[in-house]
């Protein structure tokens, strides 16, 4: 057997590893200054004028050896992870052994100078189709140059400057100082993240640690976003800083689909140990705010002289991966906002980061995050479980930030309501007598213009409100169409059926008697023919009448509540709309027992809808977070007090998923669901509906079962 090895031309690796591995000219470049890492080199010089480009370091070199053995070896590098020692100690860029086909897509011919210690220089030649390796004279100790000439690009001024901001966002290190030439002017490339200030260049830093082995995320914000004012509105929350703990095995328990059904707890918190350690920095801020919400919100800078420019940067030690380079939205935080767009003042919706409000980096390592793994082409990551897994950490800990500002931002909004001033009496002067406006005094004019200005800025500032309270009903109504919709449905499907409900309730009795006419009913009856299921035809026709039951129920409750008297305000019935509510569901759920404390008589002016949904929604919720439960136990207590029903609502069932432990109230948020094909959106529906009539919710527990205490208002 004859054994063959592949034979391919030096212009076609060239071409194929070279000039279509490299996106850009940018990246083949950041690959030569990871080979002068890799060589240990305390700096680079990288020297571009029209006719070439020079990449000079002083790191450790090759010799005649290392050119033939490892250079010229296409897919071998060194496999180290650590090179050099002490503080000068670097974990290796490189691993593919392709970054020198980057010389390829600069240009068409290379020459390399390089020299180890104590060894005689080497000088390797190439047009990509020849290559030559020859000694020659060289003074330093040791070190590389490689000149590229034929370029392929024209560099021009502003391609050298866009250069120098991608290698500055690209290189996260400081072993190694980078510079570049251009036209005899040289410039260091300066990391852009590097000393972060707070008020500068961001108004709040989001640190995540992630740890693999227990399974936490650490999330802690420091903050500088609002006036020390801002405070004393907010005394339940601290402005500057917040620490929060995720149990991660919790928090994501929705993505164990991911595994195989027969897949442990165990197994499932080995696939999050795979995920490795790392850690994240995320620099957050608004990229200006006028001066109607800088006051409005007490925000403390309204726009920063060095702001980040968004975009998050991922990097792998001490350089980015390709095409997360902070242009790419890898974090989807476009497609989060467009999900749920609710700004931070919506007293219902959860508010979500924008694409141009996040700068930052999240930093993994080479041999800790080895399930992240580059594809073929350098381009990216394979998208395994475990990046889907990374990515969902990095959320978890983002939601931690939106809830803590959306808390703050709907704190300051509660508690600030300016109090409407009183006209003065020369105000009201004026308006009943426009004439006395020419004689009012130098005092009097000076303090009707005053008023005016602020009649200005009132009108100004509602007009601002009602564009708000406009784009937030639109978010809700996007929401709630999408539900109405599939309720219209429904609703269609039971007018339909309508006309035959006299049929399906008769049509078992229709059967049966057709069956007795034709001499058949005692032949079916006949235990013999009972023995198995599926042939028992007088269980199957039992069944068949109670499922039709439950059908005619189906419709007539449809049709019922979507009746345009269930939206009207009236005096109703607490007692006896809970008391309907309880029935329908005991009717259709036999497994759950609705216990009332509310007093006989008991009237309130509101709609029967309100109610309808809220307890619908809420026994729902207690319904399929219990469905394994053989009976479970629900109160509903409801007394008024004020202008207001206070209601508390309460299940001994297995209560919430300890990832709401610490914050029960999170439940609230839209998409929010700790189950694996939930929608999150009953408990919003209940929480968006009592806000709405002007009542709240007060408190919510989950531990031995569930409870919830609310107040249900009068506007309708």
């Amino acid at each position: 057997m004859e054994r063959l090895e592949y034979i391919i031309e030096d212009s076609t690796i060239a071409e194929v590893l070279g000039v279509q591995n490299f996106s850009n000219e940018g990246s083949a470049v950041l690959e030569l200054i990871k080979n002068a890492y890799d060589a240990q080199s305390p700096n680079v010089i990288v020297t571009i004028s029209n006719t070439q480009i020079i990449v000079e370091d002083n790191g450790i070199g090759m010799n005649r050896q290392k050119i033939i053995e490892a250079w010229m070896h296409v897919g071998k590098s060194d496999k180290k992870y650590i090179v050099g020692e002490g503080e000068t100690a670097r974990v290796l860029a490189g691993s593919k052994g392709v970054g020198r086909f980057a010389i390829a897509r600069l240009g068409a011919k290379a020459s390399v100078f390089t020299k180890m210690k104590g060894q005689e220089a080497v000088l390797w030649k190439t047009d990509w189709n020849t290559n030559t390796l020859e000694t020659y004279s060289e003074e330093k100790e040791k070190g590389t140059k490689i000149v590229i000439e034929h370029l392929r690009d024209n560099w021009t001024e502003s391609r050298v400057r866009n250069l120098c901001e991608f290698l500055s966002r690209t290189y996260n290190d400081d072993k190694m100082k980078i510079q570049v030439e251009y036209k005899e002017e040289r410039k260091d490339v300066t990391r852009y993240f590097r000393k972060i200030q707070l008020g500068v260049n961001c108004v709040s830093i989001i640190r995540l640690h992630y740890l693999a082995d227990s399974q936490k995320l650490i999330c802690d914000i420091e903050s500088d976003e609002f006036k020390e004012n801002a405070q004393e509105l907010c005394p339940q929350i601290n402005l500057k800083s917040q620490r929060i703990e995720i149990n991660i095995a919790e928090e994501l328990d929705d993505m164990k689909e991911i595994l195989p059904e027969e897949a442990t707890d165990e197994e499932w918190k080995k696939l999050l140990v795979s995920v490795g350690n790392f850690s994240a920095e995320l620099y957050f801020s608004l990229k200006n705010s006028s001066t109607l919400d800088a006051e409005k919100f007490h925000y403390k800078h309204r726009i920063l002289d060095e702001r980040y420019e968004p975009g998050v940067v991922l990097y792998r030690n001490a350089f980015s991966i390709s095409s997360y380079e902070g242009k790419k939205d890898w974090l989807e935080f476009g497609k989060r906002s467009r999900i749920s767009p609710a700004a931070a003042t919506h007293p219902t919706g959860a508010w979500r980061v924008r694409e141009n409000q996040m700068a930052g980096k999240v930093i993994i390592d080479k041999k800790e995050n080895v399930g992240l793994c580059d594809l073929m082409n350098r381009q990216g990551l394979v998208e395994n479980d475990i990046y889907q897994l990374f990515i969902s950490i990095i959320i978890a800990g983002i939601n931690c930030f939106e809830r803590y500002r959306q808390s703050i931002i709907r704190c300051i909004v509660k508690s600030n309501e300016p109090a409407k001033e009183k006209k003065s009496k020369v105000m009201d002067r004026v308006i009943k007598n426009p004439d006395k406006l020419t004689a009012l005094s130098a005092e009097e004019t000076k303090l009707f213009l005053h008023e005016l200005e602020q009649m200005k800025k009132e009108n100004k500032e509602s007009k601002k409100q009602i564009d708000e309270t406009e784009r937030r009903y639109k978010y809700d109504i996007r929401l709630l169409n999408l539900l109405a919709t599939s309720g219209l449905k429904a609703t269609s499907i039971a007018h339909e059926m309508y006309n035959d409900r006299n049929s399906i309730d008769e049509n078992v009795e229709y059967i049966i008697k057709a069956l007795k006419r034709y001499e058949l009913w005692d032949v079916v009856n006949d235990e013999e023919n009972r023995r198995y299921m599926h042939r028992d035809i007088p269980a199957l026709l039992q069944k068949n009448r109670r499922v039709n039951k439950k059908i005619i129920t189906f419709m007539d409750i449809m049709l019922s509540e979507s009746e345009k008297e269930q939206f009207l305000p009236e005096n109703i019935d607490v007692y006896d709309l809970l008391r309907n509510i309880k029935s329908v569901w005991e009717n259709d759920y036999s497994w759950i027992n609705i216990q009332l404390h509310v007093e006989e008589g008991l009237e309130y002016r509101s709609a029967k809808d309100i109610f309808r949904v809220i307890f619908d929604n809420l026994i729902l919720n207690s319904i399929q977070q219990n469905d394994e439960e053989n009976i479970l136990e629900i109160h509903i207590h409801a007394e008024k007090k004020g202008k207001y029903i206070y209601l508390m609502y309460s299940d001994k069932g297995k209560g919430l998923s300890p990832k709401y432990k610490f914050d029960p109230m999170r439940i609230l948020e839209v998409h929010e669901t700790s189950r694996k094909k939930g929608h999150g959106i009953g408990m919003w529906i209940v929480n968006n509906t009592i806000t709405n009539t002007g009542g709240e919710i007060q408190k919510i527990e989950g531990i031995n079962g569930f409870k919830m205490e609310f107040m249900i208002g009068d506007k309708i």
